[in-house]
Parts: C-alpha cells; sequence; structure tokens
C-alpha cells in the first residue's frame, strides 16, 4: 500500500514519539545525568474555590478563599519526582440562580418555607469551608524530556490526598453565624491533579506557579442537600517557593553501562525501524510507480483504440462518399465506339476511386440509337461497352471487378438520338 509523504512523516513522528515514551518511563534510555539537588522543601500560598450544592464562583459575584502549606519532595532524575505536601484553606459558596430554595434550620431542602419553623432561602445563605489537604504526588516534567539543565520546569502531577473540611452557615449580612449551624467535620479520599511551571531563580532555589483541582469523595463538603449540582470539587493556585539541597546523586559505573546499553539498543531498534520503513515505501513507491505504467499503457491503448475507431468511421464515411459519386455518362459518335478524349478526365477520377477502394466493382449499360438496323446497333452498343471494360482492365483493373458489363443495343426510351448513344458507369460492392 502506498505511503503518502504526509503519512510517511507521521510514521517517522511516532517512532520518535515511542521512543521519547520509553525514555519517560525510569531511567532514560541516554547516560542518566546527575541531579544536583535531588531534595526539597518549600512554602506555597494563594488562593481557593470550591464546588458542591453552592459555589464560590456564581453568576453574579466570585468569592476568593486563602489556602497555604508545605512541601517536600525527592527528585529522582531530570523528568521524575515524588512530592508530599499538606495545606490549609477556606472559602466561601453561595448558591447559583438556578436553585433558590428553602433550607430548614433541620438541614431539609423545600420549595417554600414550612409554616412555624425556621429556614432560609437558598439565595440568603453562605456556606464558609475550612479544609486542610495532604497529598501525594508524582511530578512528571516535560521540558526536563527535552532539556537535562534547563532552568524551567512544567510539571504535570497525578495527586491522591487525604482532605479534612469543616462548613458553616451564615448569611451575607451577618457575620455571626445565627443564621444556622456550623456541621461536623467531614473526611474524604481526594483524586485528583497539578500543574505548576517553575523557574529556578538560583542553583537552590526556584519559584513556581501552580494550579490544581481536587475531587472529594463521599458527602458534599458544604452539607447542603443535593439537588441539581452533584459536583464535589476544590480547587487551589498560588506560588510555590522551593528550596533544594543534597548531594549530587551521580549514576553507578552499572548504571551508567546499563543506560549506554539501552541507549545503543534504542538506538538500534530506531535506525531498523526507519529503515523498515524506507524500505516498505520504497516498495510502495515502485508498486505506485508499476501501477502508473499500467495505467499509462492502459490509456494509451484506449487512446488508440478510440483513434483507430474513429479513423475507421472517418474512411468508412469517405468511402461511402466514394461511392455514392456520380459519374459522368460517357457519350460517343454516330456510329463510332472510339472514347473522346474529352471523356478520359472523368474514367482517369473512376480509376483512381477503383484503384483506392479495392471492394468496389463497376457496372457497364452500353447504348445505341435508332439509325441502322437492331442488329447492328446491339453490335455496336457492345463494342462500346468493350471499349470501357478494356480501358480499366488495361489500367490494372481486375476482370472480375468489371463483370457487370452490359449492351442493350438501341435505347428506344432516350429523348434524342445522341442521347442514345451512350454508356452509363456506376459503383457496386
Amino acid at each position: 500500500m502506498y505511503l503518502h509523504p504526509h503519512f510517511a512523516f507521521h510514521r517517522r513522528a511516532l517512532v520518535a514519539l515511542l521512543l521519547l515514551a520509553g525514555a519517560a518511563s525510569g531511567a532514560r534510555a541516554q547516560v542518566p545525568a546527575a541531579v544536583e539537588h535531588p531534595w526539597y522543601v518549600g512554602v506555597l500560598g494563594g488562593t481557593s474555590f470550591g464546588q458542591a450544592t453552592f459555589s464560590s464562583i456564581t453568576e453574579h459575584t466570585v468569592y476568593w478563599g486563602a489556602q497555604g502549606g508545605l512541601f517536600g519532595g525527592y527528585r529522582f532524575n531530570p523528568v521524575l519526582s515524588l512530592e508530599l505536601s499538606a495545606r490549609y484553606g477556606g472559602q466561601a459558596q453561595a448558591a447559583l440562580d438556578c436553585c433558590n430554595y428553602w433550607l430548614s434550620a433541620a438541614g431539609e431542602r423545600f420549595m417554600a418555607p414550612v409554616l412555624d419553623e425556621k429556614g432560609w432561602y437558598y439565595s440568603s445563605l453562605l456556606t464558609h469551608t475550612q479544609w486542610g489537604k495532604a497529598a501525594l504526588q508524582v511530578n512528571l516534567d516535560l521540558i526536563g524530556l527535552f532539556a537535562k539543565r534547563s532552568r524551567w520546569s512544567l510539571d504535570l502531577s497525578p495527586q491522591i490526598a487525604a482532605v479534612t473540611t469543616r462548613t458553616s452557615l451564615t448569611t451575607p449580612d451577618s457575620q455571626a453565624r445565627d443564621a444556622g449551624r456550623t456541621y461536623a467535620r467531614q473526611w474524604h479520599l481526594g483524586l485528583g491533579g497539578q500543574v505548576s511551571l517553575e523557574y529556578r531563580i538560583a542553583d537552590r532555589v526556584g519559584v513556581a506557579l501552580y494550579g490544581g483541582i481536587t475531587h472529594l469523595t463521599g458527602e458534599r463538603f458544604d452539607n447542603i442537600p443535593v439537588h441539581l449540582h452533584q459536583t464535589n470539587l476544590l480547587w487551589d493556585a498560588g506560588l510555590k517557593l522551593s528550596v533544594h539541597m543534597g548531594k549530587p546523586r551521580r549514576p553507578s559505573r552499572d548504571a551508567l553501562a546499563a543506560a549506554e546499553a539501552a541507549r545503543l539498543a534504542e538506538e538500534a531498534e530506531a535506525q531498523r525501524l526507519l529503515q523498515a520503513q524506507d524500505e516498505a515505501e520504497k516498495l510502495a513507491r515502485a508498486k505506485e510507480e508499476e501501477a502508473c505504467l499500467a495505467a499509462d499503457a492502459a490509456s494509451r491503448a484506449e487512446a488508440e483504440r478510440l483513434a483507430r475507431e474513429q479513423a475507421e468511421r472517418e474512411a468508412a464515411a469517405q468511402m461511402e462518399q466514394a461511392f455514392r459519386t456520380p459519374i459522368p455518362t460517357i457519350w460517343f459518335a454516330n456510329d463510332s465506339a472510339q472514347i473522346d478524349d474529352a471523356f478520359l478526365p472523368s474514367l482517369e477520377e473512376v480509376l483512381d476511386i477503383l484503384r483506392q477502394y479495392p471492394a468496389f466493382k463497376l457496372e457497364i449499360h452500353a447504348y445505341s440509337s435508332r439509325t441502322g438496323s437492331q442488329a447492328y446497333n446491339e453490335q455496336l452498343s457492345e463494342q462500346r461497352m468493350e471499349a470501357i471494360r478494356s480501358w480499366f482492365a488495361e489500367r490494372g483493373i481486375a476482370p472480375e471487378r468489371l463483370a457487370r458489363a452490359y449492351f442493350h443495343g438501341i435505347d428506344y426510351n432516350a429523348p434524342t438520338e445522341t442521347e442514345a448513344r451512350r454508356a452509363d458507369l456506376q459503383f457496386v460492392k
């Protein structure tokens, strides 16, 4: 099967990506680079948001929360590191426009206020959530895949966490939180991820911008009865300041040898794949060229067939036109079977047609006038017929093509004696 050039390029890119994926799976296929300061610790801080039944981001406002904490980790190689963090934060949440229900003091949701029972409309409430999170995450540095010693790092970090939340209910115009209640502390398993972009401002100091999201299992952290919204999410974003420490972790000789062997094996495999791909592309090009040649030959054969049929049609039309060509009458003098020179050009034209079209035959009808006896005139018309037939035979026309020759004697139907002394010729097939 022929490989389009763009597809061939994609095949090459795929080979490169496969090799790259193998490099990121652990110890890289190249000789391992030393991690200058594998241990790191730091502080982080920023803002936080939440969404359960209520949300920190509504149609009318955004409730900015705050969060901060500590983190530390260990970098195994320029690509992979393991990090543990602990942070504490909080934010407020309010109802969305779609959920203007009524909440009783007992924590039940209704469509409208219940008589003789204390409660509030959702739109009049705020929930204040305090949370703590201990998280373990794996950092995959995408920039480290391509540049070992770059000051920049871009980490994608899947994360698992233990999260505790505690929510209080209040109204927007009351800070005393006398509108509702403070709910019991909840524990959640958190699953999520984080993205961070770090710049190493010094050999041991880095600053990063990060953002993450955590999905909480279990009950909704704001304790508002669930109706439309099934979300249970915490977002956090901010800055991280890290300090890197520890002695460089140099690879052992065995690790260097293993990495070099792996690198050579990868290069050999990549070379094999490229050679196989080149051979497949050459074979595909050869097949395509063969198919093109076959198509060209078929096209030429078809063109020749059409040209041949056209030529045959034109030849048939020309032959039909020649067959229908009127032949002038050959007139004879009184008591003569001699062909007058004036009629020789007409006979020459007939001779050319007979030579050009071998399938044509010539039919001759000879007549005489009333002058003289009937027997004499029959003999004279025969002589006139023979004169014309002999003229063509002497010029190479086969006798069988002149076999249809007739003498009729006196032509009693001729208007004049002069018009009776003649010979009529026509082509037959």
